[in-house]
């Protein structure tokens, strides 16, 4: 007959293996964490973070540490590094940082695709990685963001918006047909091109590069349609980028 310490033992252990899931990022049976799919640190105060505690195992979950604690840094703490981009009439068109690290920030962008993606969350279901996954699990596990024209980054940001979340479901916009993918972090909204071909050159003016100023359009409080987005990229001045 077993002893008390073994029934206890035997219960925990079934316990324990209860709780173990495949994590849908290495694909092994772990015990699964929360997950942050948007970072809290990355919303205001009295907001919070969209998590899932049925996507990732802890060391999956670690990979993104180093990109979330980056974009904290950069678009949180350092906010009032940011410069004010005007047109010939002194009207703002947007704010920019003189550096970034490319690398870092384009990499956060994409674990927010591959964690919005992979999620069963129903705020995240319009968003689909699909035959991506690959793609994207490479750079992130290699730590080696990919060139400009491969997903795609552009960032914007509401400035009639000035207290309180903005936080609205992830959804697919086409701009000069090429899909993409906005989401909304606090007050910074950020385009990912998920689409094999090229991004419209019109937008190469203001999309993430390895060198050079980082740009944030100002978006009005009703967010800005692909038409909107042209016009308002058209307005800033050459070279500015």
């Amino acid at each position: 007959m077993p002893s008390v310490r073994s029934a206890w033992a035997g219960a925990s252990e079934v316990g324990s293996y209860q709780n173990m899931q495949l994590c849908k990022y290495c694909g092994h049976v772990k015990t699964l964490v929360k997950s942050h799919i948007i970072p809290r640190s990355l919303c205001d105060i009295n907001s919070f973070g969209i998590c899932d505690d049925e996507l990732f195992c802890k060391d999956c979950e670690d990979k993104f540490m180093i990109y979330d604690a980056y974009a904290f840094k950069l678009l949180h703490e350092q906010g009032s590094h940011r410069k004010t981009l005007r047109d010939e009439h002194g009207e703002v068109l947007g704010v920019y940082y003189e550096t970034y690290d490319y690398n870092k920030l384009k990499l956060f962008f994409m674990s927010v695709l591959v964690r919005a993606g992979l999620s069963s969350v129903f705020f995240f279901k319009h968003v689909k990685v699909g035959s991506y996954l690959g793609l994207l699990k490479g750079a992130l596990d290699t730590g080696q963001a990919p060139a400009v024209n491969d997903f795609a980054v552009f960032l914007a940001y509401y400035d009639e918006i000035k207290k309180g979340p903005v936080m609205f479901p992830p959804a697919q916009q086409k701009i000069g047909k090429i899909k993409f993918y906005h989401f909304h972090i606090g007050h910074v909204v950020f385009y990912i091109k998920v689409d094999r071909r090229d991004p419209p050159s019109e937008l190469q003016p203001i999309l993430l590069q390895p060198s050079g100023r980082l740009f944030l359009m100002k978006f009005s409080r009703k967010g800005a349609n692909e038409p909107d987005i042209l016009k308002g990229i058209a307005r800033i001045p050459y070279g500015s980028g």
